[in-house]
């Protein structure tokens, strides 16, 4: 666990903020999904389009392809084959803007921008989830999500989800692991010799999060609602 605890640190820290570079959310609901054209997109995403089939549920096959529209609206991709995968199974396209995915409930959002390293994470807030907290947040994590259980809970959560997302380790990097209560006072935490940042929100019953290695400026939330392909 790392905070800014040094004046070298905290110099650096301000020259960044100095740096600040904007950052979209795009966002798409389940409910508009299924009023794209899946012939579109079976054309420029097929292997996408064939794993939407194999999901039991409607709900996950809209997000798998809601995920996959993203991708061609946000980022401009006309092909999947430009496609690839880290080695946590993080998704990037070489030439094109560094982006995140992430998924719940009825929202499917794109985190991108001009940073390097991107991690986005949108969740339901529902409580029944909440008996984790021991598993997943240190001490202090849970001693300041007591004041307000559910909403900081599930910014806690989707603060740590975002680190490990752009950090590119995913799962790989366990949330107990290190703390993210500098956040909570617009610091960056410190983590593999680097200072990660994020911005967050709720939006309707949902918590969400963005975080890169690079200050956020303005945190843009954009909703697809009319669907060309």
């Amino acid at each position: 666990m790392q905070e800014i605890t040094d004046s070298q640190s905290r110099k650096e820290y301000r020259m960044e903020e100095k740096t600040m570079k904007d950052m979209t959310v795009w966002a798409i609901r389940t409910e508009n999904v299924r009023r794209l054209d899946i012939s579109g997109l079976e054309a420029l995403m097929p292997q996408r389009m064939e794993k939407a089939k194999r999901f039991r549920f409607e709900k996950d096959r809209l997000l798998c392809i809601g995920a996959g529209y993203l991708m061609i609206q946000a980022l401009g991709i006309r092909n999947e084959s430009v496609l690839r995968y880290g080695a946590n199974g993080k998704p990037f396209a070489p030439g094109y803007s560094a982006f995140s995915l992430s998924h719940s409930g009825q929202w499917c959002v794109l985190a991108c921008g001009p940073q390097k390293n991107i991690g986005v994470d949108i969740e339901q807030m529902q409580e029944n989830c909440m008996d984790v907290a021991p598993a997943v947040y240190t001490q202090r994590e849970l001693a300041w999500m007591a004041a307000d259980p559910v909403n900081r809970f599930f910014r806690l959560w989707t603060w740590k989800e975002s680190v490990m997302k752009a950090t590119g380790m995913g799962m790989s990097l366990a949330p107990q692991t290190f703390e993210v209560l500098p956040f909570s006072k617009g610091h960056p935490v410190f983590l593999q010799d680097r200072a990660w940042y994020a911005r967050g929100g709720d939006l309707d019953g949902y918590s969400y999060s963005v975080c890169s290695d690079e200050p956020i400026g303005q945190l843009r939330w954009t909703e697809i609602t009319n669907f060309p392909v």
